[in-house]
């Protein structure tokens, strides 16, 4: 039989050939050009070479892991022009429609991760299993790397699953569960992972034997948007509609509806189909926003290595966590802890207080298994590892203890000092600060190089970014350690050096205050929040304020305004909301009225005492787009800050900045974040616009030092072209 390098092959007496991925060296299976050859060989074999007595052939992983995670894309940053990414992606789409044409049936037997070229393998096969586990994810999530499905997930997913269905899967980069999988007839059937080797050699059979059960039905209403063209036009009418603005920023969600759309017209897998996602894959692939896509999704493969914050130290073990404080903070903390294995013990000041985060823990649990993230038995297991208790007592067995109370310097330095008291000598004692000095909070323990922050951001359980706070006298053991503990958790590690609001709330803390600047100069609320999102921000920064609540953004003012290079108003203007009730949403009022939970209109301010003089500017033109007063005021307070934190060595590397904003503001990531922008712009062009805001605007528009070094590369580039 075959010598394959990433296969292993059996047949057994009923002539099944079983072909078990294992690509070595990797912890999941993913598509490069040695498995691709090696399907190519397993195809030749069924159909011309020994095989050819072979009645079915079964497809599985060898992983624990997973299925296939899809292509491997290392190979897809390689890519150099348009030839060679057509060429790869034809090769890929003749290989599958081999497969699917191959004169005896095929099965996918699907565990754990199975997306992008992995789920466009598993629809090229003529039936599929699915482990019901949690575990199991299926669907084509390629629009979060800018890109399109392209060996033929955009022609046969339509088809498995309705066009209904398969849209809202590809525009979205959503993953189903297995069960959510069979509702919409994308498997076949499901399987237990204790008995999937019974289960696999009954549905082989009954396939052999021309018996079984039909694949579930989609439902009518799936049926009768499929069944007749004016259904399969509503919906890409319906499609289009709701993308039509973010299309403008994320080429790929158009590229998909047009390449559904072509495909449409035929009934079985097209050549105009297949040519179309080939075109669009290559366009996006080597245009301006997928790269940017890509980078940050293997940055966070990045910031989660160890290795990368510390090279040396080995991270101490960690079984089990004393989390201070059940609010909000808190109790999303231990439930994330409890959801990861971690043994938790759940403290706070009052009774009350530990029973409130205690219903927070369930209810989080709850709406997790009831959209399948977790079963209902490992939901009751998480809840088992957790234990409360009011003020402190025996912690003998904690290793890590979390601080998560509120932001106030004296009740942490006194948590920290009692902390140290009671817990281990090997314990390491983190606090979940925004702002406030990790070394103040060292100070009160004997521990000083045990100390470091875990800033995480809300909510815990949605928020991907950690940052890792590194203060003047913390270990690089207790570094790793608390890296390891956010990358179990599931988070991606930034490490960041104290400064005040370290990295993110430190970058965006000059955009959230130049908004309201805007504000006291008579800029309509809803233009300010309206040109944020135009440029790529996820909320205005007004409506971020009252999320946030204005009283806590009064709070962060008075630490982050003394980083201003002048004076600022909005510590005044947030006062004066405080002080009448105005805090945001949680108080029905803010820069917006809100109702249950909802924006309403916008409030227009009525203090004339916080009136000052409108700052106009002209134009900028810059890397094909212009940008008005509102953009260039927000967005380039938010570039210097970014530059200066680097000076400061906040952190060390721009991808760091990037990655950070991206992930815990939601920056435009089409853009690459905030090192990105002035990459693009060009340095030079930066610093000559803060220049000019610095001048109509005020000093602290002052172009950070941090852009010379930037200019001195472009003025080397420049002379070697000349």
């Amino acid at each position: 039989m075959l010598g394959l390098k990433n296969f292993k092959l059996q047949v057994d007496s009923h002539e099944v050939l079983t072909a078990t991925l294992d690509v070595p060296d990797r912890p999941l299976n993913v598509f490069d050009d040695s498995v691709l050859h090696d399907l190519d060989e397993i195809v030749r074999y069924v159909r011309l070479g020994e095989g050819r007595n072979v009645r079915m052939v079964v497809f599985r992983s060898g992983k624990p892991a997973g299925f296939l995670a899809g292509a491997d894309i290392h190979r897809l940053q390689a890519i150099e022009n348009e030839r060679e990414c057509d060429w790869i992606l034809e090769q890929g789409q003749k290989l599958f429609s081999s497969i699917e044409e191959l004169s005896v049936p095929t099965l996918a037997v699907v565990h754990g991760a199975c997306v992008g070229g992995g789920m466009e393998f598993v629809l090229a096969c003529k039936y599929r299993l699915a482990v019901n586990d949690p575990a199991t994810r299926m669907g084509l999530p390629e629009v979060k790397l800018g890109l399109i499905p392209a060996w033929g997930g955009t022609q046969r997913l339509p088809k498995r699953v309705g066009v209904s269905t398969a849209l809202p899967m590809m525009l979205e980069g959503k993953t189903l569960t297995a069960k959510e999988a069979l509702n919409v007839g994308l498997v076949d059937g499901l399987i237990s992972s204790s008995q999937a080797e019974e289960e696999i050699e009954a549905f082989v059979q009954q396939r052999l034997h021309g018996g079984g059960s039909q694949t579930p039905s989609r439902g009518w209403i799936s049926w009768l948007i499929d069944s007749n063209p004016l259904g399969r036009s509503l919906a890409i009418n319906q499609a289009r509609k709701a993308t039509a603005k973010l299309s403008r920023q994320y080429p790929a969600l158009k590229k998909i509806i047009d390449a559904v759309e072509i495909g449409l017209k035929s009934s079985d897998v097209s050549e105009a189909g297949l040519a179309a996602e080939r075109k669009a894959f290559t366009e996006l692939l080597l245009g301006d926003v997928s790269p940017n896509l890509i980078d940050l999704f293997l940055l966070q493969e990045k910031a989660k290595k160890t290795s990368t914050w510390t090279e040396l130290a080995e991270p101490l073990p960690v079984k089990r966590i004393a989390v201070i404080g059940a609010g909000t903070m808190g109790a999303g903390i231990a439930q994330l802890a409890a959801a990861k294995g971690y043994s938790v013990l759940l403290q706070d000041v009052k009774e009350e207080f530990v029973n409130k985060g205690m219903e927070t823990i369930r209810s989080l649990f709850a709406k997790a298994t009831s959209k399948g993230a977790i079963s209902k038995a490992d939901a009751e297991q998480a809840i088992s590892r957790l234990q409360t208790r009011v003020d402190w007592g025996a912690s003998d067995d904690v290793d890590l203890m979390i601080e998560a109370i509120v932001e106030r310097l004296e009740i942490k330095q006194a948590v920290f000092a009692k902390a140290d008291e009671l817990l281990p000598n090997r314990a390491v004692l983190a606090s979940n600060t925004s702002a406030l000095p990790i070394d103040d909070m060292a100070k009160a323990t004997q521990r000083p190089e045990k100390v470091g922050g875990l800033h995480f951001f809300n909510p815990v359980h949605k928020m991907p970014l950690v940052e890792v706070v590194r203060g003047a006298a913390t270990s690089d053991e207790t570094i790793a350690t608390l890296v390891g503990v956010a990358k179990r958790l599931g988070k991606v590690p930034v490490v960041v050096k104290q400064s005040p609001g370290f990295l993110v709330n430190r970058i965006l803390f000059p955009y959230l205050d130049e908004s309201a600047r805007l504000v006291t100069e008579g800029f309509a609320i809803t233009d300010i929040d309206r040109e944020a999102k135009k440029f790529g921000m996820p909320m205005g920064p007004l409506e971020l304020l009252d999320v946030v609540g204005i009283d806590v953004a009064l709070d962060v003012s008075k630490t982050l305004s003394p980083l201003a290079q002048q004076s600022t108003p909005s510590p005044a203007l947030f006062q004066n909301m405080v002080a009448a009730g105005n805090k945001g949403q949680k108080t029905g009022s803010g820069f917006y009225n809100w109702h249950n939970g909802k924006r309403g209109p916008a409030i227009i301010p009525n203090d004339p005492s916080i009136l000052t003089e409108r700052v106009v500017l002209p134009d900028w033109n810059i890397g094909g787009e212009t940008f008005g007063t509102i953009q260039q005021r927000l967005i380039l307070a938010m570039l210097n800050e970014a530059q200066k934190c680097l000076v400061e060595q906040v952190v060390t590397e721009p991808w760091m900045v990037d990655l950070g904003m991206v992930l815990g503001t939601g920056f435009a990531p089409f853009r690459g974040g905030p090192m990105k922008c002035i990459d693009r712009w060009g340095a030079i062009h930066v610093k000559d616009r803060l220049q000019l805001l610095s001048q109509n605007c005020g000093p602290r528009f002052t172009p950070s030092s941090g852009f010379e070094p930037h200019l001195l590369a472009h003025e080397t580039a420049m002379e070697s072209t000349t």
